[in-house]
């Protein structure tokens, strides 16, 4: 198993089970360092042994408390080290705690913690007149003790600076998503060059402001902001609910498109169910001068092409006679009103309310008949 599938089977194991494993990992670990010791005084008995449980405990609450974990690791290991029961390595019950503490960015502390266990014998042997033996052993132990502790701060180096690229993909990742359609940006992900597709039956939406822009002129650009980023934002949340891909803004206006880049059979009906939403949530929100809002919708359905185009700032767009003839109905239309073409009246007749407008002069058509959505269920047309 690489490195990698490792560490993702690792993070798939809930964090209680792997804190209480490292619990008794580091119990026992401790238990049997203290009964395996060289000789130094007294033989370990119930009191030594409480450390072993004491720290493990301790490793319990590592997430939560890194730092406070650490010290009271670090103060139990200074308590015991003040009694004459047999010698322990520091980083037997440090480990945990010090790797714990690196990871989650108390290096100082951390640091410190390792230059008191790995340092103070060392100035202990030099402040002393111990027997040779006897200061030989003891700079053994620290020199093995200092070096145990130095790979473990690496550990945790190496275990932060995973988390941190960790992080740094999924941030990436919820950009992408943020201005892609998922299947559009796993695609990315997987190296495809140019990503384009055919779609023959969608259904497009343009919604655009009534008078937004001569309101805005007369305010602060902080609300102009505020007002569009509230707005905005709920219909963000309308095309969620509806299934529906939010393609672009272009200043005051919003454009959503249903039947890609999965297709659906009820793109049409779904639209409409969003256009309808979008008439009542604008009558919620006011302009910045205090007014309530009013949009101006227009509909088309038919066939498209969709891709990604740029490199440096990736865009999803549409192109094809359905875009411009869904902009047209929008630039066209009557503000509070929802005028669609005569291909999305067909597919909507039966199951919502469509009054007949008329012909209507469109730019590069000419004078095309378009109907106004007006609600839900039977109704002429």
């Amino acid at each position: 198993m690489d490195p990698g599938s490792w560490w993702r089977t690792l993070q798939r194991v809930p964090a209680a089970w792997v804190d209480a494993g490292l619990a008794a990992a580091v119990a026992a670990a401790v238990a049997v360092a203290i009964t395996v010791a060289p000789e130094q005084g007294r033989a370990p008995d119930a009191a030594a042994y409480t450390l072993a449980l004491a720290i493990g405990v301790l490793a319990l609450f590592r997430r939560r408390w890194p730092l406070a974990v650490l010290l009271a690791s670090a103060a139990a290991l200074s308590l015991y080290n003040l009694t004459d029961y047999p010698g322990l390595f520091s980083s037997v019950p440090l480990s945990v705690a010090l790797v714990t503490a690196w990871t989650a960015g108390r290096r100082g502390w951390a640091l410190a913690v390792v230059a008191w266990f790995g340092l103070s014998p060392l100035g202990f042997v030099a402040l002393t007149d111990l027997p040779g033996p006897f200061a030989a052993q003891i700079l053994n132990g620290a020199v093995s003790d200092l070096a145990l502790l130095v790979a473990l701060l690496l550990l945790g180096e190496a275990i932060r600076g995973r988390r941190l690229l960790q992080a740094e993909q999924e941030r990436s990742e919820a950009l992408l998503l943020n201005v892609l359609p998922a299947p559009i940006a796993a695609r990315l992900k997987q190296g495809e060059g140019v990503i384009a597709d055919r779609f023959p039956e969608v259904t497009v939406l343009f919604a655009d402001l009534v008078d937004f822009t001569a309101s805005s002129d007369r305010s602060s650009p902080e609300r102009v902001v505020q007002v569009l980023a509230g707005l905005f934002t709920d219909f963000d949340r309308l095309a969620a609910d509806h299934g529906l891909e939010k393609i672009k803004t272009i200043g005051d206006a919003y454009m959503v498109v249903g039947g890609l880049p999965e297709p659906r059979p009820d793109h049409a009906e779904a639209v409409a169910e969003m256009a309808l939403a979008m008439r009542e949530e604008a009558g919620r929100h006011l302009d910045p001068a205090g007014r309530p809002l009013q949009v101006r919708i227009g509909i088309d359905s038919g066939p498209v092409v969709a891709g990604v185009i740029g490199t440096a700032k990736f865009s999803y767009d549409l192109w094809g006679d359905t875009v411009n003839m869904a902009s047209r109905m929008e630039s066209t239309g009557v503000p509070g009103c929802i005028q669609v073409t005569e291909r999305t009246c067909r597919r909507l007749r039966g199951r919502y309310r469509l009054e007949r407008r008329g012909p209507v002069q469109v730019k590069g058509k000419g004078e095309l008949v378009t109907w106004y959505l007006v609600g839900r269920g039977d109704g002429p047309g």
